[in-house]
């Protein structure tokens, strides 16, 4: 290495200060002076520099830049040296402190493009005044190490992050002043800065406001995420935090995600958190940030191993809000927390929705198309289970249809969301009633099947309903119906019984096309053939007129159904004999059937 041993005094506004050596190290070496930069003055150091021995003295008020070469610029103090002054270092490399910094209101920019370090070889810990982060690498490159040491910003200084890595390793940053502006980093989608840590490494802020204090942590172990946590102390006392993003499975350290409490249904497998107050008393609220477009919804929040071991435990009533471009879930007025790291970690869930709701109706044994419906969320999908009945339709939506038996059961019915989550079971039970049987008898009450008696032959029903097939209906029990048209019919009988539980039964009757006409009568009263009487089915025009053998017209008469009683149209009874008839007849489908002939009127009672 090549010492430059400085035994003097620098005042000058703008000192340069520049070794481009082609090849060997490169450093600017103080072995005791006193080396001092005004406000205002600039120094370039194109190596490293490193302060020495006691009297080694650095007070700069003005900028020193500390850049790489051929070799890296670090920045190192050794042997009881001492750094000091309101000034701003720029550091390219690494940040090495064997001695004493005194950071007064100073900057240290770590400015470098590839990995830099703070640490030391004595377990010294830097305090610094403002800590600024720049930088372009990429990937390992982006990161600020903290390597075998802590680091902390006074009480009045900045950490600002930028878009680095502010990496602790198992180390913590101590951020003391409490201010909530005391940490910046940029929010740029993706690219955002982050403090990563590992063990127990975090990043500890001290707070004295009921406001809102941000822990930007994040981890580019595995795939790069930035997972940020924000505490809202709930008082304006004295407290500190401390967080760490965990950037892999909790059951790989063994705090086991398939081990919840009642309520939880799901956990975070890719990260979690921990968070810890490790001075102070004040309950805070707990803000963890997700991004659910890479994460998933989350709704709820717990906390390992408190009070029941071994389990993650459900935090209680939480608030899931949606933002751009990341969501969270906020646990208000927390107040349980750990005295040390032994339950510290907290993971993002997802709440078990509640049991659909879901109300029987009693069936009728042997039923079709009997429909059950569970109301639950909105796009959730349905399991059912049905004992004695089977599901036609309408499995995993939240509506079934089920053919029954003829005993009672009961229905189960889950359900489950968007994220796979599956509810309690709803559960209700079916009662069977019996159903009636239909039955019945038909007559045909005429020649030619235009009337009909039917005949209820049911059992077990109290109800009675008829569609005679052309239209006309009735709710007699045992009703008779005219047909007014030749044709087949088919007549439906439907009964119900006490409990409302149908049957159904089928029936065709005919009614014949045509007329029939009798030759003759008996017109004595004994209810036999009393009448001329033409049957008739399906006609449209119908008149007849009756005459005696000397021509003289005794009966006429124009209507859908003649009877003739014998006597003649001044309501005298005929006498025995032979009567000439002319029948005009024309049935509705058109065919003709008008006649004429003879009909025989015997066993008259003229007296």
């Amino acid at each position: 290495m090549i010492k430059k041993n400085f035994l003097f005094k620098i005042s000058f506004p703008l000192v340069l200060l520049n070794f481009a050596f082609s090849a060997g190290a490169q450093t600017l070496f103080n072995n005791g002076a006193l080396v001092y930069c005004a406000a205002g003055s600039i120094v370039q150091v194109n190596g490293g520099m490193e302060n020495s021995q006691a009297t080694g003295d650095i007070q700069n008020y003005g900028t020193i830049t500390v850049a790489t070469n051929t070799n890296p610029g670090n920045v190192t103090l050794s042997s009881s040296s001492v750094m000091q002054g309101d000034g701003t270092y720029r550091v390219e490399q690494d940040w090495i402190n064997n001695a004493t910094f005194t950071c007064n209101n100073s900057t240290v920019e770590m400015f470098g493009n590839t990995q830099q370090l703070i640490t030391s070889t004595n377990s010294t810990v830097t305090t610094f005044h403002h800590l600024t982060l720049t930088g372009t690498g990429t990937g390992n490159n982006r990161k600020k190490t903290l390597r075998l040491v802590d680091a902390n910003t006074d009480a009045t200084g900045i950490l600002t992050i930028n878009n680095r890595e502010l990496d602790t390793d198992t180390n913590t940053i101590f951020v003391m002043n409490t201010s909530t502006a005391a940490v910046t980093n940029n929010t740029t989608y993706l690219s955002e800065g982050f403090v990563s840590s590992l063990g127990n490494g975090c990043i500890s802020r001290q707070t004295a406001n009921n406001a809102i204090y941000l822990f930007p942590t994040g981890s580019s172990l595995g795939t790069t995420r930035y997972r940020a946590v924000q505490i809202t102390p709930q008082t304006n006392a004295a407290n500190t935090y401390t967080v760490r993003m965990v950037n892999n499975n909790a059951t790989a350290d063994g705090y086991n995600i398939n081990q919840m409490d009642t309520g939880l249904c799901r956990l975070d497998s890719v990260f979690y958190h921990k968070i810890n107050r490790t001075v102070g008393s004040t309950p805070a609220t707990i803000a963890v940030f997700y991004d659910q477009l890479n994460d998933g919804a989350w709704d709820k929040l717990a906390h390992w191993n408190v009070p029941n071991p071994n389990i993650w435990n459900n935090m209680g009533t939480v608030t899931a809000n949606t933002n751009i471009p990341y969501n969270d879930v906020t646990k208000l007025n927390w107040a349980t927390w750990s005295s040390n790291f032994t339950n510290d970690q907290y993971i993002l869930g997802r709440v078990a929705p509640s049991a659909p709701l879901l109300a029987c109706n009693d069936v009728c044994e042997n039923s079709l198309g009997n429909i059950f419906t569970a109301t639950g969320g909105s796009g959730n999908t349905y399991s059912w289970n049905v004992t004695g009945g089977t599901i036609t339709s309408g499995q995993g939506t939240n509506s079934i249809t089920v053919t029954w038996g003829s005993t009672g059961g009961t229905i189960t019915v889950t359900q489950t969301n968007s994220s796979g989550c599956a509810s309690g079971p709803a559960t209700c039970t079916v009662n069977v009633f019996p159903s009636p049987t239909a039955g019945f008898d038909t007559t045909s009450l005429n020649a030619y099947s235009t009337v009909w008696s039917f005949v209820d032959q049911s059992s077990g029903s109290n109800q009675w309903y008829w569609d005679f097939g052309d239209g006309s209906t009735s709710t007699s029990q045992n009703p008779n119906h005219t047909y007014t048209s030749p044709g087949t019919y088919t007549v439906m009988q439907v009964v119900r019984n006490q409990y409302g539980c149908p049957d159904t039964i089928f029936y065709k009757v005919t009614v014949f096309e045509g007329i029939i006409i009798p030759n003759v009568f008996t017109p004595n009263g004994d209810g036999t053939n009393d009448a001329f009487y033409i049957a008739n089915s399906g006609v449209k025009e119908f008149f007849v007129e009756i005459y005696n053998r000397w021509g003289l017209k005794v009966f006429e008469a124009n209507a859908s159904e003649i009877r003739w009683d014998g006597r003649s149209t001044a309501g005298v009874k005929v006498s025995d004999g032979t009567y000439y008839f002319i029948l005009k007849a024309i049935l509705t489908s058109g065919k003709d059937f008008s006649t004429h002939g003879f009909v025989e009127v015997l066993g008259q009672d003229i007296k």
